[in-house]
């Protein structure tokens, strides 16, 4: 493992996962007061970064762009249940028909109960590297197109690829907090 890496935690990991699943509810329908409370009358008000908890004290329609936004979590949220070792795939998928085999799962009322915290398990930390540096080599590749305005050669959505690196960069760099992560390529 390169030195300047530091892995999170499987506990860390997993309330990660907890406070995505809540925002993307609140992002995509679920009453924001509703999902506050639930992380509050549960004790995982401190899941949630800073902006994520402004979000979930606006008002329902005060921020369209930031809910569009906080949508897209859901793929920040299947590449964590993959860091927790509770996915498998074999190949990076190049879409979001990915969320197919986790959509009840972020539908669910008790999400949080679905995510072990206490039992979580990390993946095998050279897996999570190679994986990190997979994402972003086609991250690269992406706004290297974007930049240079070339067409884009891979099928992979840059929404997607976007969540997966900023989770995974979050993952791997403990000393930083989530809403501070950059993607640099």
């Amino acid at each position: 493992m390169r030195e300047d890496l530091r892995i999170r935690s499987a506990q860390e990991v997993a309330e990660r996962t907890i406070a995505l699943i809540g925002v993307f509810q609140a992002a995509t329908g679920r009453k924001k007061k509703q999902v506050s409370n639930l992380f509050k009358e549960n004790n995982m008000w401190s899941f949630l970064s800073p902006i994520e908890q402004k979000f979930l004290l606006e008002e329902e329609n005060d921020s369209p762009y930031l809910s569009i936004q906080l949508s897209w979590r859901a793929e920040a949220v299947y590449i964590l249940l993959w860091v927790l070792n509770q996915l498998e795939f074999t190949q990076i998928p190049s879409n979001d028909h990915n969320l197919k085999q986790i959509i009840d799962l972020l539908r669910d009322d008790e999400f949080f109960t679905q995510i072990p915290l206490e039992d979580a398990q990390l993946r095998d930390s050279e897996d999570i590297l190679n994986m990190l540096e997979k994402v972003y080599k086609i991250h690269w590749e992406i706004r290297d197109a974007q930049i240079n305005q070339k067409p884009l050669d891979s099928a992979y959505n840059p929404t997607i690829i976007y969540e997966w690196h900023y989770s995974l960069n979050w993952v791997t760099n403990a000393n930083e907090d989530w809403d501070d992560i950059t993607t640099d390529t």
